[in-house]
This record gives C-alpha cells, sequence and structure tokens, in this order.
C-alpha cells in the first residue's frame, strides 16, 4: 500500500567529505555520492541512489525519497501488504550506521491496483468535495482523472498504460490504480488525526490500519455519475444536476452567490443519493474493499 515517500534525517555526524565540501565523488555507507553543484560554482550538497530510491546529503539533512515499493518489489502494482513494508524499510534501514526509524516523513503515498478497465471508472468520477476532477495526461492520452489540493493529491488511473510508458512493461489484463499522495500534515492536522511523524510511524499497525480505511473513505466520498433516469425527475432537478457538473457555473455560484451554493448543494447531493447507483461502481468498490484487505 506506501508507496513514494519523503523523509529527512538529522544526523549528528557528517562524513569527512561533506565536511570539507569535496569536489570530488566520495564512499560512505558502501555508496557512491556525488557532488551537487549552484551556479556559483559552490558545492550545495551530495547526491546518490539505493536501486530506485534518490538520497541526497544537504547540510546536515539525509534526504531519502522514491517508491518503497518498487524499491522491495521492483513495481509498484502488485500487493504491498503491511508485513513486506515493514521488511522494506528494515531493508532501508540496514544501509546506514544509524536509525532511519526517527527520520521525519514529510510525505507518504498510499495506493492498491484491481484489475478493471481505468476510464469506465475515472470518466464517471464527478466532483470530490466540492472539487471538480483534472486530466491526467501523456500527450493526447487521457489516461486518469485527480484532485489536487495543497496537501494531497488523489488519482486514479490506467496502471497498465502507465506501466507501460514509464516502465516499458506489458501487463497482460487492464488495471487500475487508486492512490493518495499527501504531506504528513494532511493526516496530522485531520479532524481524526492519523499520527505520521517519523518512520516509526510508518510501522505501526494502527496507523497502517488506518491510512487503508481512509483509502477506502476517500473513494467512497468521490461522488460518482449516478444512473439518471431523465424521463422520471422535474424540470427544475435536471437542470440541478446540469448546473452542479458544470465546473464554470459552480465557481461563480461559489464566488457570487455563497448562499445559493450551498443550498444547491444539499439538494443536489440529496438527489443523487435518492438515484439508483451504478451497477459497475458497486463492482469497482468491492473489489477496492478486497484488495485493501489483502494488504493488511
Amino acid at each position: 500500500m506506501y508507496d513514494t515517500i519523503h523523509i529527512e534525517k538529522q544526523l549528528q555526524t557528517l562524513p569527512d567529505k561533506a565536511m570539507q565540501r569535496s569536489t570530488e565523488p566520495f564512499e560512505w555507507c558502501n555508496l557512491l555520492w556525488i557532488p551537487k553543484y549552484h551556479r556559483s560554482g559552490l558545492v550545495t550538497g551530495y547526491t546518490s541512489s539505493i536501486r530506485n530510491l534518490w538520497l541526497s546529503l544537504r547540510e546536515d539533512k539525509l534526504l531519502i525519497r522514491n517508491s518503497l515499493q518498487k524499491f522491495y518489489m521492483g513495481n509498484n502494482y502488485e500487493v504491498f501488504a503491511f508485513a513486506k513494508a515493514v521488511q522494506a524499510l528494515k531493508l532501508l534501514d540496514d544501509y546506514f550506521p544509524f536509525s532511519i526509524y526517527d527520520a521525519e516523513v514529510k510525505h507518504v503515498a498510499c495506493g492498491i491496483v484491481i484489475q478493471e478497465d481505468a476510464q469506465l471508472i475515472f470518466e464517471n468520477w464527478a466532483d470530490y468535495k466540492g472539487k471538480f476532477p483534472h486530466v491526467m495526461r501523456n500527450g493526447t492520452k487521457v489516461y486518469g482523472a485527480h484532485y489536487k489540493a495543497t496537501d494531497y493529491n488523489i488519482k486514479g488511473y490506467d496502471k497498465t498504460y502507465e506501466v507501460s510508458i514509464s516502465d516499458r512493461q506489458k501487463l497482460n489484463a487492464p488495471y487500475f490504480r487508486f492512490e493518495i499522495e499527501a504531506k504528513a500534515k494532511y493526516y496530522n492536522t485531520r479532524k481524526d488525526p492519523i499520527p505520521i511523524y517519523t518512520v516509526s510511524d510508518l510501522v505501526s499497525k494502527e496507523n497502517y490500519d488506518r491510512l487503508a480505511s481512509n483509502l477506502l473513505d476517500t473513494y467512497q466520498t468521490i461522488k460518482k455519475r449516478p444512473l439518471i433516469p431523465y424521463v422520471a425527475l422535474q424540470p427544475k432537478e435536471i437542470r440541478l444536476i446540469a448546473v452542479m457538473n458544470d465546473k464554470k457555473a459552480v465557481n461563480g455560484l461559489k464566488k457570487y452567490h455563497k448562499h445559493s451554493y450551498k443550498t444547491d448543494r444539499k439538494r443536489y447531493t440529496a438527489l443523487i443519493s435518492s438515484l439508483q447507483q451504478n451497477p459497475f461502481e458497486n463492482q469497482v468498490e468491492e473489489k477496492l474493499k478486497s484488495t485493501i484487505q489483502q494488504h493488511l
């Protein structure tokens, strides 16, 4: 379930070459560190890598970023359960003579993959808490949708296509990936906070289970376009549906007629809730639930 992580470790002792601002590559922790330069010519830090993970030494901090699942499994489309995540972090910790478990978590992504036609899923998304989805593109190809805010990015996309582009691999079935990329403070400052501060919090089974539940809850919070029986609706109900699915109209109501927007949104939510949900959407949710259980 864990994917991209961004952690920062405060170092008590720096390698001698780093303290001397060496302009030559050097070895530290059995890794080769390459100097990074400012345009003025001064060394600003050093970079290295472990498999797919990007490492950076800046001042007295070690930064580690990229997909934890790919680091451990080589891909991020198979099941990456809690036990494997714990092993992955232990493997990463073993590279260093100090503990990474007290490193600060700046960012963590959680996601799962199900076998399903991605386009049928993300094209059915309406809004998430009043936000409309933006498409994910590669050139002219639309392969997903996402809801982006300051502290999080909720994404659903065609994993089969993404793997063919990024990893040059061919998956023999259609796969859909749903994930939440978020800053740690997105979890820490919520009404029901999930305490994600250090790496040790990522190996807490309680936190992991709550992150898994949040993944499903978030998907269920995304409003989906129902099967709309227009023949049975009143003209004013059809107009309400049209307006609340028009991004510019919604933004205009929010900005210039806030009270009317709140009233219309309540009426729209009640109307949509009363309509029959698309049977395909029920199928997707059941697959998500089942897959999340495999990750626990």
